[in-house]
């Protein structure tokens, strides 16, 4: 088995991946102390660089939100979160599979199929740059349109054609931390975090400064190019030291993994994320872009209650891909509910401070924000539940419920539509309720269902790859 990458930094990674192992072990010590030690360590270095690398990358972006809002006013800012969140909704619907696929297959078939491997590599990179520049051209000739006719923002056609730049390069970038994370290469997108928020707080800040809305946006696409470089570059030296051959060779079998499994997470993505956005146009159109502009900057908080949650959800995937190749049941569990409680415990830390001092927070952003302490409060609240069932989703794709996860996602979405129609005309703290409403059916479907995946489902999956369970 080929070890996950190696520390550039050895003294530094030896000493906080001993700190990490000892917070790991506080926080869950019976489901950590049954992981196999190899496991552990791997776990833990994981986790140590995936923290780093959310924490810098969080840390830098809320900086250069602050800036921006402070720069561009609610106003000006709910137009720049409009803009970003139209982009997402195609970068994530379109492009978001195959970083799944590439973090899913390399991690299964780095070891026992490297060829394999390599032809995933391959199938993820060229897909991510055709899907990425046609989605990126289709968003350009439909700018007008929609800007006009969705948005009832006719001056943000130009600001949609500029976010489009962005989008492509956020396609690409997708990809190759996907193939990065079935290395468990954890380091190596922490620098990228680094390198790529660094150059969000210098180029969106000067240019909000300098530009205004297209500034902003300008600066977005220059550091997703960077990145996009940077994260190439790295790929490349990780397949070779893993004697990994990248392949643009694709046969049949290759071809089926994009039906198999990147067109599920695709439907997946399609039932939660337009709902996601659509809930923001709703924000938008019926209390106005300033309310946007309030709600862009709380929700802009959920991703940092949430950063240290996802950083180390961020290992789950690629882990339990591993363990499952390695055809041991009990493991899969351990692990899997080791996952659980260092992904959801984090939240609820982070969340609490958040929350107690959710006034003070809004005022850093101007005096047109402060009336937005009780969206804070509530998006919190959101945020925890997010954590929460962020393991289930490393369970359904792992075990491929592929079904199960396109119908929890579109419950998700459907809940978050009607809370949202419900709920947006008493603005931000409308939309953060919305939020609040969804994270509870979310739960209330996750929780049954994950108890009858691991009861049923894991034992008949490993019976089906011919392994004793």
């Amino acid at each position: 088995m080929t070890s996950p990458t190696p520390c550039p930094f050895p003294l530094l990674n030896s000493v906080w991946a001993r700190m990490i192992l000892t917070r790991l072990r506080r926080m869950a010590p019976r489901a950590f102390d049954a992981l196999e030690p190899s496991l552990q360590k791997r776990m833990a270095n994981g986790a140590l660089w995936s923290v780093l690398g959310a924490g810098m990358a969080s840390g830098l972006a809320m900086l250069s939100n602050i800036g921006c809002a402070r720069i561009l006013g609610s106003t000006r800012f709910g137009e720049l979160g409009i803009v970003l969140v139209t982009t997402n909704l195609f970068t994530t619907v379109f492009t978001a599979g195959l970083s799944m696929t590439a973090t899913r297959y390399v991690a299964e078939l780095r070891n026992t199929e490297p060829k394999r491997a390599g032809v995933v590599i391959g199938l993820s990179t060229a897909t991510s740059v055709i899907v990425g520049a046609l989605i990126a051209t289709g968003v350009s000739l439909l700018a007008p349109w929609a800007s006009r006719h969705v948005l009832n923002a006719p001056n943000l056609s130009a600001p949609l054609i500029l976010g489009s730049a962005a989008m492509f390069f956020a396609a690409i970038n997708g990809s190759q931390t996907g193939t990065l994370s079935g290395f468990e290469a954890f380091n190596q997108i922490a620098m990228g975090n680094l390198i790529r928020g660094s150059f969000i707080l210098i180029l969106v800040t000067i240019g909000a400064w300098s530009q205004g809305l297209a500034g902003a946006l300008a600066g977005y696409a220059g550091a997703g190019a960077v990145t996009a470089v940077f994260y190439q570059i790295v790929v490349r030296r990780e397949c070779r030291r893993h004697s990994v051959p990248i392949s643009y060779r694709f046969d049949r079998k290759a071809i089926a993994l994009l039906w198999q499994f990147t067109v599920p997470v695709l439907l997946s993505n399609s039932s939660f994320t337009p709902a996601a956005w659509w809930s923001n146009v709703l924000l938008a159109r019926r209390s106005g872009y300033a309310e946007a502009g309030v709600f862009n900057a709380v929700y802009n908080w959920q991703m940092f209650v949430t950063f240290l949650s996802m950083a180390v959800s961020s290992i789950g995937l690629p882990m339990l891909s591993n363990v499952r190749g390695e055809g041991n049941p009990r493991k899969y569990k351990q692990c899997l509910k080791t996952n659980f409680v260092l992904i959801s415990i984090p939240a609820i830390v982070v969340a609490i401070p958040v929350m107690l001092l959710s006034k003070h927070i809004l005022r850093m952003y101007g005096p047109s924000f402060t009336h937005g302490a009780p969206a804070l409060l509530l998006i919190a609240v959101s945020a925890v539940l997010t954590a929460i069932n962020l393991p289930v989703g490393h369970a359904i794709w792992s075990l491929d419920a592929t079904v199960a996860a396109m119908l929890l996602s579109l419950l998700s979405g459907a809940a978050l539509v009607l809370g949202a129609y419900m709920l947006t005309p008493y603005g931000a703290v409308g939309l953060a309720a919305a939020y609040v409403f969804m994270g509870l059916v979310q739960t209330s479907a996750n929780a049954p269902f994950t108890f009858w995946l691991l009861r049923k489902r894991l034992t008949r999956v490993y019976r089906t790859e011919g392994v004793a369970a």
